[in-house]
């Protein structure tokens, strides 16, 4: 059952289809294919990693060593590398938030609804508007609210 669920997802990516059997447009395509740079990695409450008296939600504005980039294909492949970050509660809404190491990830991708969905070890659907896709998890720390990425 689970050879057919993968074998049935990888053959929608490769025909260029949804699940309703429209195709994504080239224009769509083109828009989606490329690198994409976290810009943001909002979370909730606020915090001042670095210490400089400035909290903010955007914890790339607290640590230099934060980043990611998610690389979309026409072959309906993506994959991730980022730094993961360790996250420790400590009193009265603060947080130890440290760069971890790096990781990377890859799999096949679908777009449906105008949402960038990824599977195989991502649990990621992204909302595309414009040159940005947004993830909203919702989560308060330890867990993430939003992350955003830009495309270059």
């Amino acid at each position: 059952m689970y050879f057919l669920l993968i074998a049935g997802f990888l053959t929608a990516c490769s025909s260029d289809k949804d699940e309703e059997g429209q195709k994504i447009s080239q224009e769509q395509l083109d828009a989606l294919v490329g690198t994409w740079t976290l810009v943001e990695y909002n979370v909730t409450p606020e915090q001042d990693v670095d210490g400089d008296g400035s909290a903010s939600e955007n914890l790339l504005e607290e640590l230099d060593c934060l980043e990611a980039t998610l690389v979309l294909t026409q072959e309906f492949r993506w994959s991730l590398n980022n730094v993961q970050l360790t996250v420790t509660p400590i009193t009265g809404g603060a947080f130890g938030i440290n760069c971890g190491p790096a990781s990377s990830d890859s799999g096949p991708w679908l777009f449906l609804n105008n949402q960038v969905l990824l599977s195989e070890g991502a649990d990621g659907t992204f909302q595309l508007s414009g040159s940005t896709l947004t993830q909203t998890i919702g989560d308060d720390l330890p867990g993430v609210r939003q992350l955003v990425y830009q495309k270059q």
